[in-house]
C-alpha cells in the first residue's frame, strides 16, 4: 500500500526505514535500562 501511494519509493527504502527504526527501537530500550 505504502508503494501504492508514494511511486517514488522503492521497496528498498522501505527495508531502508524499518531497519533504522528496529535500531533506534534498540538502542532506546538499552539505554531506558
Amino acid at each position: 500500500e505504502i508503494l501504492a501511494d508514494f511511486s517514488e519509493l522503492t521497496a528498498e527504502d522501505i527495508r531502508a526505514c524499518l531497519a533504522f527504526a528496529a535500531d533506534r527501537e534498540k538502542k532506546l530500550f538499552v539505554a531506558s535500562l
